[in-house]
């Protein structure tokens, strides 16, 4: 098997996550921020900085890059709460940086979208990606995303087609009691209608694991299938159903690609988050780990080269989660420190989960390959554009 990185070289990113705010309009169940950081408002106004702050630490990661494309992604919280500061930080780094590669998404909960394309179209034409947070259709989505209208959100995104060519990624946020089905009949009504063009979904962290595990797994697995068969039955037709993680999987299974790091490469180097002028290898680890403090003076003698063991140690846990002998490992790279650290339990459940994934998608693969030469379609096209955006996102589950 080769890595990753060895078949990407030059094109493989460096991902920045900016947290411009630690504000929310809504209150959805299971938020990262709430069960790392605790209520919202004990630690929201900590995250609410000067700009300038915020692009001195971008200005700081940025002239450490080499030649590859660097991603830079506003975060939150709700990014468009303050949108003003996104576009502050957005254009100062564009116009300070024309020779550099760099591409710009944007999560959001979608609610305020409208607002904000009608306050700068050309922002959202600029962004490679919109991410936008979609948890199934109006009951189950409104039950999980208080807070939010998804008639709002759905209007907000025919609104943004309209008047940009904004690529957006519908992001789903699986929780055991919802139904995998339901987001992904939401997904294929908007991708239909031409309101989204990609198809992303995770399991959630919690600091308990699932209660019901064998019933969760037995429906999580109906509804994989069924979308493993939606998935090769339009490639039988010559299309390339837009769900990230699957275009991804099965290119690694037909290139023999290993990813050779966790999702995000957090101890690789290849992520970074800035948090009101802090630079954090993982902010939703907690700041117990700072990098660099741009509201502080030490930062001109920080080296690089010399956090290496420091991040290492964040995926210290794979020795004893046995990824090295994992048939799924080459894949999810080692799932993600924050479920480690919430709960070990619930990632070992999680371990199973992909593996099924894994085993599913190569009981696939002779199809796949089958629907593929029919329609002398390249292993590659799997990958660009699908695969590839999924570096940006997450491993499943």
């Amino acid at each position: 098997m080769i890595t990753l990185k060895s078949f990407l070289k030059e094109s493989f990113p460096t991902i920045y996550h900016i947290s411009v705010t630690g504000k929310c309009n809504a209150s959805c169940e299971g938020c990262l921020n709430g069960l790392i950081y605790g209520e919202r408002r004990a630690f929201a106004s900590s995250w609410e900085e000067d700009p300038e702050k915020t692009f001195q630490a971008i200005n700081w990661l940025l002239d450490q890059t080499n030649g590859n494309p660097v991603f830079i992604a506003f975060y939150g919280g709700e990014p468009l709460l303050v949108f003003e500061k996104v576009q502050d930080i957005f254009y100062r780094i564009k116009n300070y940086y024309p020779q550099k590669n760099l591409k710009f998404f944007l999560y959001t909960n979608g609610n305020l979208l409208r607002k904000a394309v009608e306050k700068d179209p050309e922002f959202f034409s600029q962004l490679e990606l919109l991410i936008i947070s979609i948890d199934g259709t109006k009951v189950q989505h409104e039950r999980v995303r208080k807070g939010t209208s998804l008639d709002q959100i759905e209007a907000s995104l025919e609104f943004l087609k309209s008047h940009c060519p904004t690529k957006v990624l519908m992001w789903s946020t699986l929780r055991e009691e919802m139904s995998f089905r339901d987001c992904l009949e939401e997904f294929f009504n908007l991708y239909q209608r031409g309101l989204v063009d990609f198809f992303f979904w995770h399991l959630i962290e919690k600091d308990c694991p699932i209660r019901d595990f064998s019933g969760f797994r037995e429906g999580y697995l109906k509804d994989l299938t069924y979308l493993f068969e939606r998935f090769v039955a339009e490639l039988f037709k010559g299309k390339i159903l837009p769900v990230l993680p699957l275009a991804e999987l099965f290119f690694f299974l037909l290139k023999d690609i290993r990813r050779g790091q966790t999702g995000c490469g957090v101890e690789k180097m290849r992520s970074f988050d800035v948090l009101a002028g802090k630079i954090l290898p993982c902010v939703d680890m907690g700041e117990e780990l700072i990098l660099a403090d741009f509201r502080k003076d030490e930062i001109k003698n920080l080296d690089l080269s010399k956090l290496q063991d420091k991040l290492l140690s964040l995926v210290s846990y794979k020795d004893w989660l046995g990824c090295n002998t994992c048939e799924a490992e080459f894949f999810c790279g080692g799932r993600c420190p924050v479920l480690i650290k919430t709960s070990p339990e619930r990632a070992m459940q999680y371990c199973v989960l992909i593996k099924d994934l894994v085993s599913l998608a190569q009981t696939f693969l002779p199809e796949v390959k089958k629907a593929l030469k029919a329609h002398n379609l390249s292993e590659e096209n799997l990958y660009y554009p699908y695969g590839y955006l999924n570096l940006l996102t997450d491993v499943i589950p």
